[in-house]
């Protein structure tokens, strides 16, 4: 335990990760929006499904991104080979060196699914024009559902930004035991795939909920919607 709390330490002092976190979480939103305009490309109209779908799959370019950190960030590589890491200086990295830093200019204490929808999508045949009266009924309701699913997404980007010296160093660290890095470390590891999603599981699911929810209350509101701001514009012209 005190050798992995060394290590940890030794990660936050050396990496600014909720700035990190920043990024890997911007990445994620973008592939969340091209996986959402990608199946609505291919006729996947059902708003609910799809976004809830785009929320799985900008989950996994999250944990693909997380698992790149590790690998060149913190200096973890795929394979034990290549690795020397000496637990007496606590180095890691390849031959003793210091490991690669991907952001050079940031370096720094430890200062740490979910995707994005199409909520900008333009509907065919027209746009939104933003001073119209929207039916109570049904835009306001529309734009307060979406106001909770914006919200929700924050809210989740926030709390891994704020855990990311907890989640970015853990996740390192299992993965250095599973590439067998750390043998000293006396403690039973879980892998590094299943500590992450043990750590951000919660917020893959609030957003993958409200994003589906969102999507079936648009589109049952406005049946002929195929994004949020055609739900908006049908909505407006009622």
């Amino acid at each position: 335990m005190a050798l992995r709390n060394k290590i940890k330490a030794k990660l936050l002092k050396q990496y600014f990760v909720r700035f990190h976190m920043s990024l890997i979480l911007g990445a994620t939103i973008a592939s969340g929006v091209l996986i959402d305009k990608g199946l609505l490309y291919f006729g996947f109209d059902a708003m609910g499904w799809r976004y809830a779908l785009s929320v799985l799959g900008a989950y996994g370019v999250f944990f693909g991104l997380v698992r790149l950190w590790v690998w060149y960030a913190a200096g973890v590589a795929p394979r034990v080979g290549d690795v020397d890491f000496d637990p007496g200086d606590l180095t890691l990295g390849r031959g003793g060196e210091p490991p690669p830093v991907a952001f050079s200019g940031f370096h720094g204490g430890d200062a740490g699914g979910g995707g994005a929808s199409d909520l900008f999508d333009a509907p065919v045949g027209g746009g939104i024009d933003l001073n119209v009266d929207l039916d109570l009924d049904e835009g306001f309701w529309i734009l307060l559902v979406l106001a909770v699913l914006v919200l929700v997404i924050c809210l989740a980007g926030g709390y891994l930004i704020w855990m990311a010296p907890e989640i970015l160093p853990e996740v390192a660290i299992e993965a250095a035991i599973g590439a067998g890095l750390l043998r000293q470390v006396k403690t039973d590891s879980a892998g590094w795939a299943a500590r992450l999603l043990w750590k951000t599981w919660i917020p893959l699911a609030c957003v993958m909920g409200i994003a589906f929810f969102a999507g079936a209350f648009m589109q049952s509101a406005c049946p002929d919607a195929k994004t949020a701001r055609g739900a908006l514009y049908c909505a407006s012209q009622r």
